[in-house]
């Protein structure tokens, strides 16, 4: 008998079939309780406890290891040798091309976004630079993102401050820097071992904003609000 205390990476079907090719099949009855820790689960069985990290691991593939940390307690003949967990990666680091919607046009950008997993948290960090096109005024930005946020399996939800650099070459030319805050939400899909394709959504607000005009006629301004979508790799170095 499995019992999951709460939503797992995994549900109970997925750890009973693990289990079961683990046993024999005429053994006697089998109760495993499983609950959610910091970085994975708890797996209690015959009066003793086993952690287990799962990492990015859910479905089958979860349930897997969990049954491997179980197969110690529910056996007195196993040897008591530590469980080997996967490795959780101290930093990522991600390539990525983002546009972003700005009132006189779109923002093209290019950034490295470092990420620091602690258990299910997490702390970001974005660098990148790039062209405002399809606009009436020339301007090249830099872009900052400071936050961090939450990781839920192949998802990661961030909220921090964004700073853009402006550089504007038209007129008498313009340098500035937008202040403001953004929301992201970020989906990971494992492409190899420690290998992610990363496709993320947001939006920045600002608190500043500028407006461009030459002899007299508007050029285009910066946004208060600027919704972006990105696409790109994660590795884990």
């Amino acid at each position: 008998m499995v019992e999951l205390a709460g939503p797992q990476a995994f549900d109970a079907g997925e750890l009973t079939d693990a289990v079961r090719v683990r046993v024999a099949p005429d053994g006697g009855r089998i109760q495993l309780r499983v609950t959610r820790s910091a970085d994975g689960v708890l797996v209690q069985a015959r009066g003793a406890t086993r952690a287990v990290v799962l990492g990015d691991r859910h479905g089958a593939d979860a349930a897997r290891l969990v049954a491997l940390a179980a197969s110690d307690l529910l056996f007195d003949d196993l040897a008591r040798s530590p469980i080997v967990e996967p490795r959780v990666p101290g930093f990522t680091l991600a390539a990525l091309g983002t546009v972003a919607a700005w009132d006189s046009g779109s923002l093209a950008v290019a950034t490295i976004d470092l990420t620091l997993p602690r258990g299910a948290w997490l702390a970001t960090a974005s660098l990148g630079a790039g062209q405002l096109i399809g606009a009436s005024v020339h301007a090249s930005e830099g872009i900052v993102r400071l936050g961090g946020g939450r990781r839920i399996g192949w998802l990661d939800l961030t909220a921090g401050v964004t700073l853009v650099p402006i550089s504007v070459n038209d007129g008498v030319g313009d340098r500035t820097v937008l202040v403001g805050g953004g929301l992201a939400a970020r989906l990971r899909v494992p492409l190899a071992d420690s290998v992610w394709l990363v496709i993320a959504a947001g939006a920045d607000a600002f608190a500043t904003r500028s407006e461009y005009t030459s002899n007299g006629v508007g050029l285009g301004s910066t946004p208060w609000l600027a919704p972006w979508i990105a696409l790109g790799v994660e590795v884990a170095p």
